[in-house]
């Protein structure tokens, strides 16, 4: 079965705040005073969410070196050389990089959460209790000897730039040399890690859940000034699975929806397609959120899972015929409207930059959007105005140079309008075709360099021209490090306005009129060379902000009262007989609520709508109608009820034995004892009384664990083995004895080859020879396994 990784192809295309080290010397870390582990209670985190954008405002990280927090991981990681723990709110970091990519990474992960959530519909049980486990280290070489630490037999894939176990549900990632790879691939795997602490495993999802949420949350942009989060950004330039998803479903005959679940390759792009696909449409997003729900509560595993969501994708969407045709339209409609050309191009809020290379060749970056698509573009924060940029309109472009101080006066920085695209070049970026000429594509580059002239090449033309910065714009570019550069079109040429501070240059490029008329401003490329200065563009239809919402909401369609929202659909769907054409009067009600100053009129209409169809309907809906939630879960080896109550009235659940709780809206765990077999269990809330009933036998499971225990007079051993989630396991139990004195040439007392089931749990029970010789020495217990594709060791040992 396939890890939860990123794929060598995706790498191509409040409590106490932490001591000060010096940033990037992990040998002040060692120095610093842990402290102790705060609860998840104790910690703060506040962040302002409207829809997919996290603003961080505060957040508590505390350093608690080798001290191993507790996490869904529990009893399957530990501490490495080199490597500290550090916590925040929900996550808990194991690492051996500097303080300042600690912050940075449990900063986004913090910002994350919250989209986490709302992408599945619920929240680990238990949260307030366990963090999730994330290990970071500093290297490849160096994430391969933690995992060894875990217990695992190898390190990360060697096509893979991070990695999520199934085993103990923890994330290893090592940094690549892209700033953005690096915050991706601990959101991606993060993700998968949130994924396993629902329900203890990944594995009842196919790829497109598991792999194409991963990448749609981690597909971001980030404002490191702004401390500013964006996840599931479906147009952007750094690794642009867009450009990756059309190409992939060419390469692929254009594959259905129902062939993408039912392939069990992994493929990047398409997966990321449906899962935007599904985010598209209001109705559609809450039928998604039931379809995640219904599988999750099936658990399918290994063979199963496939055929499983199959099914079930056919039984929970109302039309399947449609939903396919509406794919195929979402895909074609695809047009990126970013395309890398060249160059390690990567992304800041709204600016691009460069990293220093080698290369002679300008670096270029196309920005081409189609506003007229039926889908998002350039749907990340548009760029803050700033004094030195002037647009005037759709027949303007302006750009914002940052340079680096200590690199004004070498390289190249600049952008070029686009006259011409060849056929070639444009099938590139619609994924048709693998290969394109692209020095054939006509321009007109205006390009700084080093930092005191700004020259204007028509490629069309073969023609230059070249102007130096006046000495007061040069002044005010070394003190501001900024440089606006404003265009427009007028009748005897390109007029370019140059601003910096509080000077300004004023230059006309004269030009043919059939080179003017076919300058589109919206239609650039950003270009660069030998530098690591920043282009930010100022284009007429990036328009988006982030709304500033009365109440914090990750719905990605604003919805004031997410929940609300998801209960009234629900309540439709199980009760459709009973209350006729309430689906279309829930779409245009959602419909309306994406319009954020509408958001207190609908839901108050929702509240009525939810109103009339409780007098219209039984006992039968107060969990519909509720949207109220009992599951049986475990803290350690306690169950508990973990009840979620998202209405905004308070409910009453009443145990077979008498006991009753309140329960106030928000989540709760309700004790049980482990003891029982059965719990019936009846719930009011509204009105309305419903009853039920949790099982408790034999449902407390954890994925694979070894356990042995020896018998006093050490003549048997009892081991008992579980199974894993999914997947095929197999591999050799053995017991050893090595004594502290007398060397031992046969130490293994005995041996068998094993094979276990998901689920299954096995018990053996070998008897020992001669257990009178078995003293002052250890008595191993050992199992090398293959569990699911991951090679672990386990070991129980006994002093004797």
């Amino acid at each position: 079965m396939l890890r939860l990784s990123l794929i060598a192809l995706a790498l191509l295309s409040g409590c106490q705040s932490i001591e000060k080290p010096h940033q990037d010397s992990r040998a002040q870390l060692s120095q610093q005073r842990a402290q102790a582990i705060p609860s998840p209670a104790q910690m703060r985190v506040d962040i302002d969410v409207a829809g997919r954008t996290s603003t961080l405002n505060h957040i508590d990280i505390t350093y608690v070196g080798k001290q191993i927090p507790r996490t869904y991981s529990e009893g399957k990681i530990t501490n490495s050389r080199g490597y500290n723990w550090w916590v925040s709110k929900h996550f808990a970091l194991k690492s051996d990089l500097s303080e300042e990519k600690v912050r940075l990474y449990l900063e986004l992960l913090e910002m994350s959460y919250p989209h986490y959530v709302e992408l599945f519909g619920m929240a680990p049980a238990n949260i307030e209790h366990q963090r999730i486990a994330v290990v970071y280290g500093s290297s490849r070489e160096r994430v391969r000897e933690a995992m060894l630490d875990d217990g695992f037999l190898r390190g990360v894939h060697k096509t893979a730039g991070g990695e999520t176990m199934y085993y103990n549900r923890a994330g290893y990632s090592f940094p690549s040399h892209r700033q953005h790879h690096q915050r991706y691939i601990v959101i991606h795997e993060t993700m998968h890690a949130f994924h396993m602490a629902l329900n203890g495993h990944s594995t009842w999802a196919p790829n497109w859940i598991t792999e194409g949420m991963a990448d749609a949350i981690a597909s971001h942009t980030y404002d490191s000034n702004k401390k500013q989060l964006r996840v599931m950004v479906f147009d952007r330039a750094p690794m642009n699975y867009q450009s990756l998803g059309l190409a992939q479903y060419h390469q692929n005959a254009q594959p259905s929806f129902e062939q993408i679940n039912d392939d069990p390759q992994l493929r990047r792009g398409l997966n990321f397609f449906i899962v935007h696909f599904l985010l598209s449409d209001p109705i559609r997003y809450q039928y998604f959120k039931r379809y995640l729900s219904s599988l999750m509560a099936l658990n399918p595993d290994s063979e199963a899972t496939l055929p499983t969501a199959n099914a079930l994708l056919k039984e929970t969407f109302a039309d399947w015929p449609k939903l396919e045709r509406d794919f195929a339209r979402f895909v074609h409609s695809a047009h990126p409207s970013f395309y890398i050309v060249r160059g390690p191009w990567e992304q800041n809020g709204a600016g691009y930059w460069l990293r220093s290379n080698d290369q002679k060749q300008l670096q270029r970056l196309d920005i081409t959007p189609k506003h007229n698509a039926t889908h998002p573009v350039l749907d990340y924060p548009a760029p803050a105005s700033h004094p030195a940029i002037n647009p005037i309109g759709k027949e303007s472009f302006s750009a914002l140079l940052t340079l680096q101080p200590e690199q004004h006066t070498r390289g190249e920085i600049g952008f070029g309008l686009l006259t011409k695209l060849t056929t070639d070049s444009l099938a590139k970026r619609a994924g048709l075709t693998d290969k394109a000429e692209f020095e054939q594509d006509q321009m007109i580059k205006v390009i700084l360099k080093d930092g005191t002239r700004l020259s204007v090449d028509n490629t069309s033309k073969g023609t230059s021209q070249e102007i130096a910065l006046t000495p007061s714009v040069l002044q005010s570019l070394k003190q501001t490090s900024q440089l606006g550069v404003n265009l427009q079109r007028t009748h005897a040429g390109l007029a370019i306005e140059i601003k910096s501070g509080s000077s300004q240059q004023n230059v006309l490029f004269k030009m043919a009129d059939d080179t003017l008329s076919a300058i589109n401003f919206q239609q650039v490329t950003l270009l660069g060379r030998n530098m690591n200065h920043t282009i930010t563009p100022y284009l007429f239809g990036h328009t988006y902000k982030v709304p500033e919402l009365s109440k914090d909401t990750a719905n990605p369609w604003y919805f004031a009262n997410a929940a609300l929202a998801h209960r009234a659909f629900n309540t439709c769907v199980e009760f459709s007989a009973q209350l006729p054409g309430c689906m279309a009067t829930l779409r245009e009600l959602l419909a309306q609520q994406t319009s954020v100053t509408k958001h207190p009129v609908i839901s108050k209409n929702l509240y009525s709508l939810m109103q009339d169809w409780q007098g219209k309907l039984s006992d039968s809906a107060l969990f519909a109608l509720s949207g109220i939630e009992l599951k049986l879960r475990f803290d350690g080896q306690t169950p508990f009820i973990f009840a979620h109550n998202p209405s905004e009235q308070a409910a009453e659940v009443t145990l077979q034995n008498g006991t009753s709780y309140s329960l106030l809206p928000g989540t709760h765990n309700l004790p049980l004892s482990a003891k029982q077999s059965k719990v019936d269990y009846s719930v009011s809330w509204k009105g309305l009384t419903q009853p039920g009933q949790i099982t408790l036998e034999n449902q407390h499971f954890d994925g694979v664990y070894l356990n042995a225990q020896l018998h006093r007079d050490k003549s048997d051993i009892e081991i008992t083995l579980t199974g894993p989630y999914s997947g095929d396991t197999h591999g050799k139990l053995s017991v050893q004895f090595l004594p502290y004195q007398t060397p031992e040439a046969q130490p293994t007392l005995w041996e068998q080859d094993v094979t276990i089931a998901p689920y299954e749990k096995k018990r053996w029970q070998p008897h020992l020879n001669e257990p009178g010789k078995l003293e002052n020495g250890v008595l191993k217990v050992i199992a090398v396994l293959d569990v699911d594709g991951e090679p672990i060791r386990l070991v129980e040992r006994f002093k004797l």
